[in-house]
Parts: C-alpha cells; sequence; structure tokens
C-alpha cells in the first residue's frame, strides 16, 4: 500500500545517512583501541496512521567512529504495547510468551486430533466419498503458489506480519523480516509446484509422484514455523498485507477473523499432513 512505500523510502535514507555521517569522538588518541558506543540514526514517517521508525547500528572493528556495518531494523507502531486495543501485547512479557506458546500448542492439538482421530472416522463412515476428496488435496498447491507470490507482489504487508525482534520476549529471529518474507515466498512456491507435479492426471508422469508426499511434510513443517507470523497480528495487531484502497476498519482483524483463521491452519496442516502421509 501506498503508506508502506512511503515509509520505505523514508528508511532508506536514514540509513543511507547512518552509512556515511561521522561520529564526533572527543576520546584521546591513547583510547582509539576501545569500541565507540554503536552508532544509531533513525527517520520517521506518519502516513494513514502508521508511524515506522529505522534504526541504523553499526561501529568498527577498529574503534574508530565511522560505522562498517549498518543494520536497518523497521519499527512500527503495533510494536508498542496495545497498539488499537491489543490485549495480549499489553500483558507483560512474561504472560505474553505463555499465551503464544499456548496458542501454537492448540493448533498443533487440533491438527493432531483431525489427523488421528476426526480424519480415520471420516474414513470409516464415507469410505468412497474420502477417498474423492483425497484425490483433490493436491489442489491446494494453487494456495501455497498464490500465497508465495504474494509475499513479493505485497512483499510490505507480509514484512508487517512479522515479529519485532523482542515480540512476547521471546522472538529473536536472526536475519532481516524481509530476508524471512523472501525465502519463506520462494518455498512456498516451490512446495505448491510440487504438490501439483507429484499429482498430475492420468499418469502423465508417474516419476513424479514421490514429489507430493515430501512437498506436503515440507509445507506442514513450513507452516507450523511461519505460524508464529498469524499469531503477531492477532497479539499486536499488526495490519498485514492490504489493498491499496483499505480503510480504518481493515487495519484490524476481529477476533472472530483470527479464530477462523486458526481453524484453516488446522485444517490445511491436516490435509498436508495426510499427504505427507500418503
Amino acid at each position: 500500500m501506498h503508506s508502506f512505500a512511503r515509509a520505505i523510502h523514508a528508511q532508506h535514507i536514514a540509513c543511507a545517512r547512518a552509512r556515511t555521517k561521522p561520529q564526533t569522538s572527543s576520546s584521546s588518541p591513547s583510547s582509539s583501541r576501545v569500541a565507540p558506543p554503536a552508532f544509531r540514526a533513525a527517520g520517521t514517517d506518519s502516513v494513514r496512521g502508521f508511524t515506522s521508525t529505522v534504526r541504523a547500528v553499526g561501529e568498527r572493528e577498529d574503534g574508530s567512529n565511522a560505522p562498517d556495518t549498518i543494520e536497518c531494523e523497521r519499527e512500527f507502531e503495533w510494536s508498542k504495547p496495545g497498539y488499537r486495543g491489543a490485549m495480549v501485547s499489553a500483558l507483560d512479557e512474561r504472560a505474553q510468551a505463555v499465551v503464544v506458546v499456548a496458542a501454537w500448542l492448540a493448533v498443533c492439538a487440533g491438527t493432531f486430533e483431525c489427523v488421528t482421530v476426526i480424519g480415520p472416522a471420516l474414513e470409516r463412515a464415507a469410505p468412497s466419498i474420502m477417498a474423492w476428496s483425497k484425490s483433490t488435496w493436491p489442489i491446494i498447491g494453487v494456495t501455497y503458489i498464490a500465497a508465495g507470490i504474494a509475499h513479493f507482489a505485497v512483499h510490505d504487508g507480509f514484512v508487517a506480519m512479522m515479529p519485532h525482534r523482542g515480540a512476547w520476549g521471546i522472538w529473536n529471529l536472526p536475519g532481516s523480516k524481509s530476508f524471512h518474507v523472501n525465502w519463506t515466498g520462494v518455498a512456498e512456491i516451490l512446495g505448491g509446484t510440487g504438490l501439483m507435479l507429484g499429482s498430475l492426471p492420468f499418469d502423465i508422469a508417474p516419476e513424479l509422484r514421490p514429489l507430493t508426499p515430501i512437498s506436503a511434510a515440507a509445507l506442514a513443517a513450513l507452516s507450523m514455523a511461519v505460524y508464529p507470523a498469524n499469531l503477531y497480528m492477532w497479539t499486536h495487531n499488526s495490519p498485514g498485507p492490504l489493498p491499496p484502497n483499505a480503510d480504518e476498519s481493515m487495519l484490524t482483524l476481529p477476533w472472530q477473523g483470527h479464530l477462523a483463521r486458526a481453524g484453516l491452519q488446522v485444517f490445511l496442516m491436516s490435509l498436508l499432513i495426510g499427504l505427507a502421509r500418503s
């Protein structure tokens, strides 16, 4: 959306200045071996209710004033406690961590229940219908391909979903948010393609059949690994990917929407595990 584009532009300027701006120091030559405090620069842009801040941090190994490496980290308003009435982010960090881990485990437990109890019960009750249903499951590969493409088409919306460093008091994933959005997008495209190629009709390419269970297992693992991004939207009211004409009512998802997303996560995970075991 346009607000993200303008925010990013301001951040790039701040990073560029951070790379070139010298830092004055009154230290004597004898203390030049001691590294100075980390250099920081910040740029802020407020548009359509979003405030984003970029911080550049770096220092030279030889202790001189100019930064040797610059790390730019984008922060948005939803990283602050209680943004737009977010209840979980308003808790202390220990309580946040308990809630997030419990929610993640609840999705795992729901998936386990579907795979081990509900699925087999349906197969016993309606074997022919379930057999036909299973033959259509690889179609979800299209969903993952589309989602992977969206990682690049609405890149900044997915960056907004990524938990900030220190979120819940436990999140400290190495690498930039943009990097993780990019590689997970590629992984979803490859995984979705593998599902489709391994299930081509009419035995067009039987040698590709192993791709379906392999891709399904990989996508199942990936889906659970990236689920904290969905939890972050719930706990911090981050907007995620939005259309260019998004209005105020679309900036946060109601609790019913988050509950539906959790149910969808369980459904997709159950299908993927079923394909991986086939």
